[in-house]
């Protein structure tokens, strides 16, 4: 769908039709009020730990349970600066995403709308980068199992150019995911697997349709912290692995540096992580 200035409108009748649904302005006033608890610097360093580069600063925010609820990422790029802020609910679920350019200005939202139990009910995206305004509204429905955890979440997707399309993750009755497809005019987009031992993740495979047919394998530790990521090409019918990235943690399961192998290539990028509390 497309809008130009009546999108406002839509968005106050989407945010605020139902006395059900949470405030999210309300919440994100509450968790602009928070201090910053934490700043990340990235940078790229040589193999020795000389730093080379600035790559992106973040800045968090938690609340007093310990639960991030606020971040802002700034990312250098050789040719621009991008910036983004991102609103997360007590569960740590992002709820709102406003993104910026170079000067400063707004160029794309996403907010989610949810019911007092917590479970989003729609959500809406709206890109301003080119006029008139672009406008996706997303409806969310859930299955659940008998003890009322989330058993399948169905998300429609309607837009003016590409039609609809469906995402659809089923979940174990410890809610965790295991199985999520993206589909577009009976198309499957992309898929994504979850392995678990005794409900702890272990692995997730991504595969993606969508242009070059591509598959990342994400290894996990205890925390859920990721440990390895490779990434895949699809060369004559199979997949070759062309990138190898490991994650390095402290003792406070902070990351501290990972090593990117391009194995197509044989270069090695080493990243840092500065952390400042």
């Amino acid at each position: 769908m497309k809008f130009g200035k009546p999108i406002l409108i839509c968005f106050l009748i989407i945010g605020c039709s139902s006395n059900e649904l949470v405030d999210n302005q309300k919440m994100r006033d509450s968790i602009d009020k928070l201090e910053i608890s934490k700043i990340i610097t990235v940078v790229e360093t040589d193999s020795i730990g000389n730093i080379a580069d600035t790559l992106s600063m973040e800045y968090l925010k938690y609340d007093d349970q310990k639960q991030k609820r606020f971040k802002k990422k700034i990312y250098w790029y050789k040719d621009r600066k991008t910036s983004w802020i991102d609103y997360f609910k007590p569960d740590e679920d992002l709820f709102y995403r406003e993104a910026f350019d170079e000067e400063g200005k707004s160029y794309s939202i996403f907010e989610t709308m949810s019911n007092k139990k917590g479970e989003v009910k729609r959500a809406i995206r709206i890109n301003k980068e080119r006029e008139p305004i672009d406008t996706t509204i997303m409806d969310y429905s859930h299955e659940k199992y008998s003890n009322g955890n989330v058993k399948m979440l169905l998300i429609k997707t309607y837009h003016e150019e590409v039609g609809e399309l469906i995402s659809k993750v089923n979940y174990d009755e410890y809610e965790n995911p295991i199985f999520e497809v993206m589909i577009m005019k009976d198309d499957t987009m992309s898929f994504q697997t979850w392995e678990y031992s005794d409900t702890i993740l272990q692995k997730s495979i991504y595969t993606n349709y969508q242009g070059d047919t591509s598959k990342s394998i994400y290894h996990f530790g205890n925390k859920k912290l990721l440990l390895n990521e490779e990434e895949f090409e699809n060369r004559n019918g199979k997949f070759v692995k062309s990138k190898d990235i490991s994650y390095f943690y402290d003792n406070e399961n902070e990351r501290t540096k990972s090593i990117e192998k391009n194995l197509q290539t044989e270069d090695v990028k080493y990243i840092k992580y500065v952390i400042e509390k």
